[in-house]
């Protein structure tokens, strides 16, 4: 009996739910003068206020997003520096700062390389055009973790007082 309990206990210590790290998603849009974008960002917390960028989807004018891309390897311009994709969260000054100057970067579909930082959106087609643009406005919000269901708790529970109720009822028998 007593394997059978230190069994049964061993697989619940198991099967309890460890508190496992989700990976943040903020939802993004911005316009500018010339074009606009909107999608949502999957990030890991740093500490603080900031947050790494692992992934990006969306559109940025009519083009889909294809792609992150990798921190330092923006093309970088007179005053420039390579992006590191930190997100800000929540914004350093009320609602306007939530990237560094350094800012995120992503590929979209039509071929061009889009960087979003402090204060510009840059656009960076591979034919060598280029364009930059002061935000008119640009929201990120968090996106909330879904709940995590309680069955895993509730049958574990369950199988523990079904166990809990046999070893009693075994007892009086063999008694």
């Amino acid at each position: 009996m007593k394997q059978i309990t230190l069994a049964c206990a061993a697989l619940a210590a198991v099967l309890l739910p460890a508190s496992s790290a989700f990976a943040d998603t903020f939802d993004f849009s911005f316009t500018g003068p010339y074009f606009s974008g909107s999608g949502t960002f999957t990030a890991t917390f740093d500490g603080g206020n900031d947050y790494t960028i692992t992934a990006v989807t969306g559109e940025v004018a009519g083009s889909d997003i294809t792609g992150l891309l990798a921190s330092g390897t923006y093309p970088t311009g007179p005053g420039q520096v390579a992006n590191d994709n930190i997100l800000i969260y929540p914004p350093e000054l009320a609602g306007t700062k939530y990237f560094d100057d350094a800012g995120v970067s992503f590929s979209l579909a039509d071929g061009y390389d889009v960087n979003l930082n402090d204060t510009f959106i840059f656009e960076n087609a591979v034919i060598g055009s280029s364009d930059f643009t002061e935000f008119d406005t640009v929201s990120v919000t968090q996106v909330p973790d879904p709940a995590v269901a309680p069955e895993p708790d509730s049958l574990i529970l369950l199988g523990t007082g079904i166990l809990g109720i046999a070893g009693t009822l075994r007892r009086r028998l063999l008694a």
